[in-house]
């Protein structure tokens, strides 16, 4: 490897107020994602965005009709509560086999069965009669709709360079947040006029229509071209993999000092001006119908699927180890659905009592603030995160560094604190619904701005690993969210409401101030683990 580079480290324009250069840069294949048309890319997102918002809307559909549950079904608030943190797990679990095996046999597959998985559970869930039903068919949603979380995110890597990618990011956020917050406005209407079976009814027959737009227009984008550093592994010659070189460490000084002629030569400057079909070689033929739409593409290598599931299932956890960036974005992405599940959970365990006494719609209708806090939320660090970093790049001669999208980090990150204590402590003390609306949308703002920027700063610095990466994340991510829901009720019931939230507050400020150490020395983590995040890369299918 060349050592004036380290991960993440890009030159992202050529000179002061240059053109805007393509990372990574596209190979000469005309079927490589990157190279794909603005209409084929926006197709495929807006396919992605409706999976999302699906997962999501039935995982929370159900919150404003908890009391009509525990009412015909005599299924408890803490069962609700249970099986809701049982989702979550599975959701953990089933990203550590799922995401390998889209890598291994394509995204298209894995999409379309873990489609009609979710339709099965749909159905059980609108016809459950017993606490087991309820369990037994949130498992399941949990297992196939864990695919979604990480397999967007390297999506977005397969399509998009990366001063697109924190757009691309905020649009996964934004429909996140749609699916979590606008499903039970949605709910509390269907449940009150139709019955609570109808949400999960009305689920079902959107997920079989989605399933079958997937089946007739979702394209695979798994592409058999691994980067590092912005280029083809093909480019990395020195990558070695006998122990020794494993072992040897990367001159971390002049790892940190790229200069700009080295980074210049690194990649080959394509620019976002630049027309597509000049980065073409006409020589290679474009995949025909039944290749775009295929049911399975193979990676690769004969690896045994057994030695090679063993291996992906080890490596997430290796990473988080070894790769502090993926450990920083694993806390930060788990805190972030904390106060997700936090703020969904207790406004459908209090508010439809005393002194509230919310009816079905009036619960599903508190989703609304923190769903507008959120979009708000992503949309800041989307756009314009990514305007920054372009900004800032100009001012270093063109050389971008992931560490410069937490420059903002700490706006939603002191939002979501405020917000925890605004809402908790407001809703302790029965005080009116439009203060916690407030704190709720506080939280919102912090979920879409903390999510966004933390998940595309990891994308950004370590993008050669990054389906391991986002499986370590997810799993994280999820694990938290389940260990607090189950926590929850017995926090409530010892230290009380009011309490509870306070220490969650702290716990929001120390957690999302994390950022403050990676700004300042995330540069010299990157170099000083780049040769082993290059041996991971080059063995990453």
């Amino acid at each position: 490897m060349d050592d004036s580079l380290i991960p993440g480290t890009q030159r992202l324009e050529l000179g002061n107020r240059g053109a805007v250069l393509l990372c990574p840069t596209p190979s000469n294949d005309p079927n490589d994602p990157l190279n794909w048309s603005t209409t084929r890319k926006s197709i495929h997102v807006a396919l992605l965005s409706l999976y999302t918002i699906l997962v999501f809307g039935t995982l929370c559909v159900g919150t404003p009709v908890w009391n009509d549950l525990n009412v015909e079904l005599g299924i408890s608030f803490d069962n609700l509560n249970y099986g809701y943190a049982a989702c979550q797990g599975a959701m953990a679990l089933g990203c550590v086999v799922c995401v390998p095996l889209a890598q291994r046999y394509g995204r298209r597959p894995v999409y379309i069965v873990t489609s009609l998985v979710m339709i099965a559970s749909a159905v059980w869930l609108a016809r459950m009669k017993t606490s087991g039903d309820y369990f037994g068919a949130s498992v399941l949603y949990g297992l196939a709709g864990c695919v979604n979380e990480a397999l967007f995110q390297i999506t977005i890597a397969d399509l998009f360079f990366v001063h697109q990618r924190g757009t691309l990011t905020g649009i996964y956020v934004a429909n996140l947040i749609i699916g979590n917050y606008l499903s039970p406005v949605a709910g509390g209407y269907i449940g009150q006029n139709q019955g609570w079976r109808w949400t999960y009814w009305w689920c079902t027959i959107l997920l079989s229509v989605m399933t079958v737009l997937l089946i007739l227009f979702l394209e695979e984008s798994k592409v058999n071209i691994s980067r590092v550093h912005g280029r083809s592994l093909d480019d990395v010659s020195d990558v070695q993999h006998s122990k020794e070189e494993k072992a040897t460490p990367v001159n971390t000084k002049s790892a940190l000092e790229p200069t700009p002629e080295a980074l210049v030569h690194s990649t080959v400057t394509y620019t976002r001006d630049s027309r597509r079909e000049d980065r073409f070689d006409p020589s290679i033929p474009t995949h025909s119908y039944r290749k775009r739409y295929a049911m399975i593409t193979r990676a690769e290598g004969r690896e045994p699927l057994g030695m090679f599931l063993t291996r992906r299932i080890t490596r997430p956890l290796m990473l988080v180890m070894q790769l502090p960036a993926v450990l920083f974005t694993s806390v930060q992405y788990g805190w972030t659905m904390t106060l997700l599940v936090v703020c969904a959970t207790t406004q459908a365990t209090i508010l439809p009592y005393p002194p509230y006494s919310f009816s079905s719609i009036g619960v599903g209708n508190m989703s609304l603030p923190p769903a507008i806090g959120a979009i708000l939320g992503s949309v800041f660090g989307g756009p314009v995160v990514d305007f920054m970093i372009v900004q800032v790049s100009r001012r270093r001669n063109g050389i971008y560094e992931p560490e410069t999208r937490l420059w903002l980090y700490l706006v939603p990150g002191f939002t979501g604190a405020a917000g925890m204590w605004m809402y908790g402590l407001t809703i302790a003390k029965g005080m009116p619904w439009i203060i916690n609306a407030v704190g709720a949308g506080l939280m919102g703002f912090a979920i879409g701005g903390c999510s966004d920027m933390a998940v595309t700063y990891m994308q950004d610095s370590y993008q050669g690993v990054l389906g391991d990466a986002l499986v370590a994340s997810v799993f994280i991510r999820n694990s938290l969210a389940t260990g607090l829901i189950f926590a929850v009720p017995a926090w409530q019931a010892t230290d009380g409401t009011y309490n509870m939230f306070v220490i969650l507050g702290v716990l929001t400020l120390v957690i999302f101030s994390a950022c403050l150490p990676m700004i300042i020395w995330g540069r010299s983590f990157r170099g000083r683990t780049a040769a082993k995040y290059t041996m991971y890369a080059a063995e990453h299918i």
